[in-house]
């Protein structure tokens, strides 16, 4: 098992990996529904791989964490269990667990600490939490037989490394992606990286000529006012500087009206989509590269309208524009 091979350790040294923790991943009867139960090592799992708060109901991941620790036999039961059973926090819990020893099922008391809807590598549907040490010494299966493993570089290049470390252990590696494809096969689990980045691309452009179309178009619509500026004495410099004060204008005010735009329109898909992306996410993700891009565009198309309504400008045939109508 994983004790004995100790692969955590062995895991832990490659390079790439920042932290593990190993899992015990085992099979309990809930009455007559059969569920995966997996014990973790509460203090260390949140080293290893992502908790996030909405993976829990009545309590944040670290106060769900907080209770396993602080009880030994406690366990975070899935949604769909607590409503099938009408169970609540506290409960006691006979689970009939397999005895890998003698090989038969035995009955183990655990305690409900609290509610689990999500939780890295389990199924959708119904399943447990428990304390690693009470669940080895219920299935006396040897140890655990999972580890998680958290990488600071590629997860798909660390689990190649993995896999050449671990050769010797005939151990199944499975990077992140490849879970997420397991457990899920909604929407949720398709790679969408490349539409988004295609779109990215559009959308920077499009800010772009927007800002060139508003400003050249500008210039040409009202070349009479600039030439009747010009005319009575304005120079060039103040033409273009109320050029360039009308379009900073219009960019601040693009930039306010986007970010309310754009935070209301993330708040309203997550909430349309939270039976969707199961569980909904804790909060949203702001894509600070995206859209300083995208205010680069915008401001770079806006600098090389204003540079080419100068040169304009500077051949602005005031006396024909005058007698213009």
């Amino acid at each position: 098992m994983t004790t004995a091979r100790n692969l955590p350790a062995k895991i832990a040294h490659v390079p790439g990996v920042a932290a593990t923790s190993a899992v015990d991943h085992s099979y309990a009867y809930v009455g007559p529904d059969l569920q995966d139960t997996f014990g973790i090592d509460a203090a260390r799992i949140a080293r290893a791989t992502t908790l996030r708060d909405s993976y829990f109901l009545g309590g944040s991941a670290q106060t769900m964490l907080e209770r396993l620790r602080g009880r030994p036999d406690g366990i975070l039961v899935s949604k769909e269990t607590i409503t099938d059973y009408s169970l609540r926090v506290g409960d006691l819990l006979r689970l009939r667990i397999l005895d890998h020893h003698s090989g038969k099922f035995r009955v183990v008391p655990f305690h409900i600490v609290g509610t689990v809807q999500e939780f890295p590598s389990a199924p959708r549907d119904s399943f447990m939490v428990t304390n690693l040490t009470y669940l080895s010494n219920a299935d006396r299966a040897g140890g655990p037989n999972v580890v998680f493993a958290k990488t600071s570089e590629d997860a798909a290049t660390v689990a190649a490394r993995v896999a050449i470390a671990t050769r010797a252990e005939s151990v199944i590696v499975k990077n992140i992606r490849q879970q997420a494809v397991q457990t899920a096969s909604s929407i949720t689990a398709v790679d969408l990286t490349g539409i988004s980045h295609l779109e990215e691309a559009f959308a920077i452009v499009l800010a772009a000529a927007a800002m060139w179309l508003f400003v050249s178009l500008g210039v040409r619509e009202r070349r009479h006012e600039f030439a009747t500026m010009a005319a009575i004495g304005a120079s060039l410099r103040d033409v273009g500087a109320f050029v360039r004060s009308e379009a900073g204008a219009v960019v601040s005010a693009a930039v306010i009206f986007a970010i309310f735009l754009g935070w209301l329109l993330a708040e309203m898909l997550v909430a349309m989509l939270q039976h969707v992306f199961d569980p909904p996410p804790d909060q949203l993700a702001v894509p600070w590269g995206f859209l300083g891009l995208l205010l680069l565009g915008a401001i770079l198309g806006g600098v090389l309208a204003i540079a080419a309504a100068a040169h304009w400008l500077r051949r602005l045939p005031l006396g024909a524009i005058l007698r213009e109508q």
